[in-house]
């Protein structure tokens, strides 16, 4: 059996390995012609990092830019030495929150400048392989299908995180390896990976209070302990960024509002948006989201026992989906990406029932994939 795994684990590994490779090509050369800033989405209206030549940058005029842009501002000064760096950052406290990534980009590209955008992109696709081999392991003890973990392929907001160069990725790696030592009772590992998920995006602060709730429910106490030195690091260095006088503010208020206001105004949006590629493809993939918060549900419903920590996280992250704005509800772009994780609890789901739900919802989702991989530019 444990052979078995072995060998599956590897193909599943080649095979992510192989599509990964091959997507990451076509993003580079054919559809930013070569350009790795391509893969940052930089927009016109704010000023670019100062160690960007405008001239070899690819920049998308009358465009505010994506959030992409603003992880490559500060990989490219992770300490903030140039004051032009801040100058660059739409909401500096905000984004300074989220420094793993940019400071692991900057660190394993030893501060070499021109090499620090290749290596961010290297990260999120090294991520996306880790998470197919995390997946793997997660799922050795289980009689579930082989190939189950490249369902990571069929995620949309996969490919959408490779191709903006964002955080989500390299978190998402985080919250799986939280997940997978949190169910095998590696305690300190537990810890360890969702402090560095939450130093990487905060807002996996709620993949913590799951893995809290679940643990005081399931009293695992000597896990609370180890959860509670785990919010050191995050809190540290909130305290720090505090004295740092930096501009700006959490964005709160313009994400969040009152409960389901974000999801009727999305919803009479898309009904009254016509029948539109464009508004068709928001529609297919909003509801595809919709349907991933309910199959969790569902698989928890028939399987409680060793789905209880995906559906506490569900829960969380279904609090979070209510409480939001069309700011962030308004394109695929944004809820694909802010709730990508919803996508990662389904599949750690383990689904023993005659009905395929992770199959159906999964292959679904993989049109969507394709359909943005072909059109989006």
């Amino acid at each position: 059996m444990a052979k078995s795994h072995i060998k599956n684990s590897f193909i599943n590994i080649i095979i992510a390995i192989f599509v990964v490779f091959a997507i990451t090509l076509y993003f580079y050369f054919l559809k930013f012609d070569g350009n790795i800033t391509g893969f940052f989405r930089i927009g016109s209206i704010l000023p670019i990092s100062p160690f960007l030549n405008a001239e070899n940058t690819l920049i998308y005029q009358g465009e505010i830019g994506y959030d992409g842009q603003q992880f490559l501002s500060l990989a490219l000064d992770p300490f903030l030495q140039n004051p032009e760096t801040i100058n660059s950052l739409d909401h500096p406290v905000y984004r300074y929150r989220r420094i793993l990534y940019p400071l692991v980009s900057y660190a394993l590209a030893l501060g070499n400048r021109s090499l620090i955008p290749y290596m961010m992109v290297i990260i999120n696709a090294i991520s996306i392989v880790l998470i197919v081999g995390l997946t793997n392991l997660y799922f050795k003890s289980d009689h579930v299908s082989k190939f189950q973990s490249l369902f990571t392929l069929c995620i949309p907001g996969v490919w959408m995180v490779l191709s903006l160069g964002t955080a989500d990725l390299f978190s998402s790696v985080f919250l799986i390896a939280s997940f997978y030592c949190y169910r095998y009772e590696k305690y300190k590992l537990t810890a360890l990976f969702i402090s560095l998920g939450c130093l990487t995006r905060e807002t996996l602060l709620i993949v913590w209070f799951a893995l809290f709730l679940t643990s005081l429910l399931q009293r695992k106490f000597k896990q609370i302990q180890y959860l509670l030195w785990a919010l050191i690091p995050p809190i540290f260095w909130t305290v720090y960024i505090s004295f740092l006088n930096l501009p700006g503010k959490v964005r709160v208020k313009d994400n969040f509002g009152f409960p389901f206001m974000g999801i009727i105004n999305k919803l009479t949006n898309i009904l009254t948006g016509g029948f539109s590629g464009r508004n068709l493809f928001e529609a297919y993939m909003f509801f595809i989201l919709l349907l991933s918060f309910a199959t969790i549900f569902i698989i928890y419903f028939k399987h409680r026992q060793p789905n209880f920590l995906m559906q506490i996280g569900n829960s969380f992250y279904g609090l979070m989906f209510v409480f939001s704005s069309i700011t962030i509800l308004g394109y695929y772009l944004d809820y694909s990406r802010v709730f990508m994780d919803v996508y990662f609890l389904l599949l750690l789901s383990i689904n023993l029932t005659r009905i395929p739900y992770k199959t159906i919802l999964f292959s679904a989702s993989g049109i969507g994939s394709l359909a943005f991989l072909i059109l989006h530019s």
